[in-house]
């Protein structure tokens, strides 16, 4: 029984190691040479396993694609900085952490960006969001949709407006990633190049200028307040 045990691990072991060979080589190719230039062949050429053995885990190249994108989900949520949504503070230090966090986590791996942008194409003629969101949810706690919870926390403890909708503000931060992700990973450092900033600082400009643009005006005068009583007491005003 035990000799089954291990055999039945060991062999788990060895298909597990094989699909992630699969999906490194084809997120490579996808990244170099669109997802609309890769086939099967290319993708099994690149994993060094035959095309038959490659359809024993997936049946077409967009099925690869889908389990990059779910794999990429779920390892942002584990990964080092992993823990993004699991930050201490009131509902809007909450969210400013998340946001930011992410936009490190992007930095140190733009490859992530230059997948969503191939993803997003293919996403875009097959659609399925409830595939989409069913993946999304899946890798979220419970189930449930963190950032709207630290929305409606920071309307609670007042560090955020309170004419807030959770879920719609929480679509809409979402957005604002996807879409800013999409934009630095097709052009990067054509905008440094036009506009004369790097490309990251822009991104967090925008992200700062939205996350302000959202507080509640009663924390912030009381933050500028805290602000200029410390500065009052260390001698600079």
């Amino acid at each position: 029984m035990d000799s089954n045990n291990q055999k039945r691990k060991t062999y788990q072991h060895h298909r597990e190691s094989q699909r992630e060979r699969i999906l490194e080589a084809a997120k490579t190719l996808f990244i170099r040479d669109g997802i609309d230039h890769v086939n099967i062949g290319d993708i099994a050429a690149a994993a060094h396993i035959s095309r038959m053995t490659l359809y024993e885990y997936y049946p077409n190249k967009q099925e690869v694609a889908w389990a990059i994108f779910q794999k990429l989900v779920e390892d942002m949520q584990t990964d080092p900085p992993g823990q993004l949504l699991q930050s201490d503070g009131n509902g809007f230090q909450r969210i400013e952490h998340t946001v930011l966090l992410l936009l490190d986590l992007l930095e140190q791996h733009p490859e992530h960006l230059r997948f969503i942008v191939e993803f997003n194409s293919l996403y875009a003629r097959e659609g399925n969001p409830a595939r989409v969101r069913h993946i999304v949810e899946q890798a979220w706690p419970g189930g449930r949709d963190p950032l709207a919870q630290m929305i409606q926390q920071g309307i609670t403890d007042g560090s955020l407006r309170p004419d807030l909708d959770p879920n719609l503000l929480s679509s809409a931060i979402w957005n604002l990633l996807n879409g800013m992700n999409s934009r630095f990973a097709l052009l990067g450092d054509l905008i440094c190049e036009e506009y004369g900033q790097p490309v990251m600082e822009i991104y967090r400009e925008i992200c700062r200028a939205f996350l302000r643009g959202i507080q509640s005006p009663l924390h912030l005068r009381r933050k500028h307040h805290d602000q200029t009583t410390l500065r009052s007491r260390l001698g600079i005003l």
